[in-house]
């Protein structure tokens, strides 16, 4: 009597039917999450520049630092620009320099009313305006739309 130990053809490829149908499942429930959560990221690393460029203002209207005006960091009576090397320089984000952009701060009366954040990271870029929170843009960039306009204040 022979003893045929092993698979079929046929069950190994139900096998790999049944593998391949369980990956395109999961494949098509995660990959969509994980763009949510890489947006969600990059909106959050925005926002964090929002507030480190707050608190250098703040510093600045106590006297605490001294902005002099330049194309990395202004102030004026109606807004403060800093942009996001400048941030990273003074040490007031840990991010590291594969961000550009910059940050401006609306200004009433040194009070701070809104900010408007650019900010790219590689080919993705994010537009927010608070408090305007109907206006937050953001994707890929592919046409050349970034320009150094972006990237440098001026507070005049």
């Amino acid at each position: 009597m022979k003893n045929n130990k092993g698979f079929t053809l046929i069950e190994l490829l139900a096998v790999i039917v049944v593998l391949s149908v369980i990956i395109t499942i999961a494949a098509t429930n995660v990959l969509p999450q994980m763009n949510i959560a890489r947006e969600g990221a990059f909106r959050a690393e925005a926002t964090l520049f929002a507030k480190n460029s707050k608190e250098l203002y703040a510093n600045y209207a106590m006297g605490a630092t001294n902005i002099t005006n330049s194309q990395n960091a202004c102030v004026s009576k109606t807004k403060a620009c800093f942009t996001v090397s400048e941030l990273i320089r003074l040490g007031l984000s840990d991010l590291n320099d594969n961000y550009t952009g910059k940050v401006i701060l609306d200004l009433d009366n040194q009070t701070i009313t809104g900010y408007h954040v650019s900010l790219k990271k590689a080919d993705e870029y994010w537009f927010i305006n608070e408090p305007y929170s109907d206006f937050k843009e953001n994707g890929k960039l592919n046409d050349g739309s970034w320009t150094s306009e972006y990237e440098t204040c001026s507070c005049e």
